[in-house]
């Protein structure tokens, strides 16, 4: 059985994040940090191999190079220039150059896998590396954001988060869009339950809980500096579903068209099984739908201002 490798570029809170996950989960058998910081890399290997002792497993981190990358199923993207920013749209210049400066480096590596890309904005990056190499290329998107909004939601109504169905769709950032209209809990849609019962389903704030979505990523990276352990899990199971062949339908962002421009938007998806995720279809509200149009345009004007031509 040929063993299962992933190789993530950039070891830093968010690439160390993803490396510990994925050995917990058992999602693969071998992963190699790739760093500008050689010794910060094979810092993270030992110690993330120690862990490993703990876990039941038996799967090798260790340090390594581009060309380690030659056998790798996956290729995940987390390097960056400066993330401290309230605006991830902000930081797209500085990551483009980091992008600039890996991109020839994994092309010649004889990687032959699917790019998961981490690093923020993170659907104009997964854009640009989709643009400047050949490689299937999917952005984590709103796989965090919509953990985020399911958690909120389940905390609200007093029931696990594993009963909430929830995503949202567009920008991994402020103009993303929580989508409401098909929140559902034990199967039900939670617009059904709230006219059914509204005081048990009905009293849950949702303008809070959608703000508090959105702004969560970056009230954690203002306190502590990054955040680092959600990205982590969402990324390893966007990484499970292409490794397996479990087909899940996953919110990731994927390639779309906007006004007959190619675009990354996040969006719910089939991942696994093929070389790219299949969009599902969206059922929105007229409202939604706006909102969901809105951010397409946005991440269509920065493609045209910051990426093309570049």
């Amino acid at each position: 059985m040929e063993r299962r490798k992933v190789g993530i570029i950039g070891a830093g809170h968010v690439g160390s994040h993803v490396a510990s996950s994925l050995a917990l989960l058992n999602i693969c058998e071998d992963i190699v940090l790739i760093d500008t910081d050689r010794r910060k890399a094979e810092a993270h290997g030992v110690d993330l191999q120690d862990m490993v002792c703990y876990s039941g497993r038996n799967c090798r981190i260790r340090a390594g190079e581009y060309e380690d990358l030659t056998d790798a199923q996956v290729c995940v993207i987390s390097a960056s220039g400066e993330i401290f920013k309230e605006n991830r749209l902000e930081e797209l210049d500085v990551a483009l150059d980091v992008m600039d400066d890996i991109v020839p480096k994994l092309k010649a590596s004889g990687f032959d896998g699917t790019v998961i890309s981490i690093t923020n904005p993170c659907d104009l990056v997964a854009l640009y590396l989709h643009m400047k190499t050949d490689f299937p290329v999917i952005g984590t998107g709103t796989a965090l954001d919509s953990a985020r909004f399911r958690i909120r939601i389940a905390r609200e109504l007093g029931i696990r988060p594993d009963s909430v169905e929830a995503f949202c769709i567009g920008e991994h950032g402020d103009s993303q869009v929580p989508v409401w209209s098909l929140v559902r809990a034990g199967g039900r849609l939670l617009d059904e339950l709230a006219a059914e019962e509204p005081e048990r389903w009905g009293s849950l704030d949702r303008a809070a809980v959608g703000k508090s979505t959105v702004t969560a990523g970056w009230e954690v990276a203002n306190k502590k500096g990054s955040t680092e352990f959600g990205i982590g899990a969402a990324a390893a199971e966007l990484i499970g579903a292409v490794l397996g062949s479990s087909r899940e339908i996953l919110p990731c962002s994927v390639p779309a068209e906007w006004n007959g421009t190619v675009i990354y938007s996040s969006r719910p998806a089939l991942v696994g099984g093929s070389a790219m995720p299949e969009p599902l279809p969206l059922k929105l509200t007229a409202e939604e739908k706006s909102a969901y149009e809105a951010s397409q345009a946005m991440m269509a004007e920065y493609r045209k201002t910051k990426l093309d031509g570049r």
